[in-house]
């Protein structure tokens, strides 16, 4: 009887170790389907973006048209073009008259366009390690309290047929940045932070590879 029962502890030790799994964490690029066939255009045309107002001493809508057609030469094999138009209102992406007209004798052709915000703001921030002057009292010798200049970008992008003036895409990115330089420059800010957004932009229109975690089991 205590010869059986040993085997079948061994048996269930035996077993328990089988079924033992490990797990590895793996990096993997996950090809993505683009949301619009931008192969199937012969040019794109990249105009200037609805701008609720001004930023003194720095041209947005210079440096946004300028960074478009230069990151979407690599990706895009058509034409590549820029136009300036007049914006009457924010809803004119949804005038299908007036693109039709802006595009002349233009055919197979998309207008990049859209609405921009770009905003600045300085703001207070608790530093993680100065924490301790606050329970200090209004006698701590250390300053709890930090400015950090805070940047946002919030662009929305509409991708317009030239022959039909049909909206083909729409989509809004939004991204913020804190700046412990209080005197960053607005020009720094907006290439940071289209940097962040043009990742998630290319991926929907070209399907671009995004790299995401995963986990392997093994035994």
């Amino acid at each position: 009887m205590k010869k059986n029962s040993g085997l079948l502890i061994l048996l269930v030790s035996l077993l328990a170790a089988c079924s033992i799994e490990t797990t590895r964490k793996v990096k993997i690029e996950m090809p993505s389907v683009p949301e619009i066939r931008l192969d199937r255009s012969q040019e794109i045309i990249v105009t200037n973006f609805w701008q609720d107002k001004e930023i003194q001493d720095f041209g947005l809508n210079q440096d946004l048209v300028q960074y478009f057609q230069d990151e979407l030469k690599r990706p895009f094999k058509g034409k590549l073009s820029t136009k300036t138009i007049s914006w009457d209102n924010a809803d004119l992406p949804k005038n299908k008259d007036f693109w039709k007209q802006a595009a002349g004798d233009a055919k197979n052709t998309l207008f990049l366009t859209g609405k921009v915000q770009f905003g600045q703001e300085l703001r207070k921030a608790l530093l993680a390690n100065e924490k301790r002057a606050v329970d200090d009292g209004p006698f701590a010798k250390e300053r709890a309290w930090a400015e950090r200049r805070n940047y946002s970008l919030k662009i929305e992008i509409f991708l317009i047929q030239s022959d039909t003036g049909d909206v083909l895409f729409q989509r809004e990115y939004q991204e913020q940045m804190n700046y412990a330089n209080i005197k960053q420059s607005a020009e720094f800010a907006f290439f940071d932070l289209i940097q962040r957004i043009k990742p998630k932009l290319f991926r929907a229109l070209f399907g671009t590879d995004k790299v995401q975690e995963r986990y392997l089991l093994s035994k």
